[in-house]
């Protein structure tokens, strides 16, 4: 008998299925939407999603919208998507197909420079779509994780109803960064240049084109956007963000093994004990880690309390014990300072 979240997951390709008909039917065409990815000089991890868009609109994600309209677009599953590394009519490195949701999500072995490069996708003969991704240097030692939410993006404020409303209804123009978080970047990718960037978050893709315009704007450093997508999965009603980051962050590690992790978040939700788990798990591997301690209106929005909830002080507590270096304060400079002092950097 099938499950509860089987179902959901069925009902929604049937939903799904009915929207392409009838888009279809009105002159909707298939776009390809490219999303920041990573790789290695021998290995590229190529990331996208398929929309039917209508034959009048911008591309998706070139404009800026206000939030809700990110959340809403009509995806389009196994659509063929081809990889070039050259616009026009060059040699397909790749023809991949998307899944249910309509994502791309596929290693293809290409010789790249370390640094930002750019691959090519295309669908259905539409125009290509630069897809930039960025190369880790053999030569790097560090590579940084960041979660967004409230530790890079202020996201929650003291009343719920206004944390919604400057998600689903603030223009993008105007959501602000974590005071000091800039310049604590700055610092981190001034002493480790050839570092990779991946921003890591339990945040929908549907905001990708948002957050990268966001992190241009405010002087963030460019990087790959590790989101996720809402919605069953066939095994769960909704995925889950601690198991989406913790994941993530050994999938990174099995793929760079080179690399010692700085990995930066908050204490609102579970970034200590994902972070905690993970230098547990990859003893030498993690050079610091960096929590934004949220303040009390923040945490109560998040999780109801006027501080962390006791698993994530007990994670942080942890932490402050083991080998790894760790900082904590409630903006970027403070936790700069911190690392400064502790030779992570200049």
């Amino acid at each position: 008998m099938p499950t509860f979240a089987e179902i959901a997951a069925r009902a929604e390709d049937r939903f799904n299925s009915a929207v392409v008909r009838v888009l279809s039917r009105r002159g909707y065409t298939a776009r390809v939407v490219a999303y920041p990815s990573y790789g290695t000089v021998d290995r590229v991890r190529v990331r996208a999603r398929v929309l039917l868009t209508a034959p009048d609109a911008p591309t998706p994600g070139s404009v800026a919208r206000r939030g809700w309209r990110n959340l809403f677009s009509a995806e389009l599953p196994r659509a063929e998507v081809r990889v070039r590394a050259q616009p026009g009519d060059g040699p397909d490195l790749l023809v991949g197909c998307t899944d249910r949701g309509g994502y791309l999500d596929a290693w293809l072995d290409v010789a790249l420079e370390p640094g930002w490069q750019t691959l090519y996708l295309s669908v259905d003969g539409d125009v290509d779509v630069p897809a930039p991704v960025q190369i880790v240097d053999p030569a790097a030692t560090h590579g940084i994780v960041s979660d967004i939410d409230d530790t890079v993006l202020v996201t929650m404020v003291p009343r719920p109803h206004l944390a919604a409303w400057n998600f689903l209804v603030r223009s993008e123009a105007r959501r602000k960064p974590v005071p000091g978080m800039p310049e604590l970047y700055g610092r981190l990718t001034a002493a480790h240049p050839d570092a990779p960037v991946f921003y890591l978050s339990t945040g929908a893709f549907n905001t990708a084109s948002a957050l990268s315009r966001f992190l241009h704007r405010v002087g963030l450093p460019q990087g790959s956007l590790l989101l996720t997508d809402l919605g069953p999965t066939g095994v769960a009603l909704m995925r889950s963000g601690r198991d989406h980051k913790a994941a993530t962050l050994r999938r990174l590690a099995e793929e760079l093994p080179g690399l010692r992790w700085i990995l930066v978040g908050d204490n609102g939700q579970h970034d200590p004990q994902v972070y905690e788990t993970f230098a547990a798990e990859h003893p030498g591997r993690v050079a610091a880690i960096a929590v934004r301690e949220l303040s009390i209106g923040e945490q109560v929005a998040q999780n109801g309390l006027p501080g962390p909830t006791p698993a994530t002080q007990r994670a942080v507590d942890d932490l402050d014990r083991s080998e790894v270096v760790t900082a904590h304060a409630p903006d970027g400079r403070a936790l700069a300072d911190q690392l400064a002092a502790a030779g992570v950097i200049g």
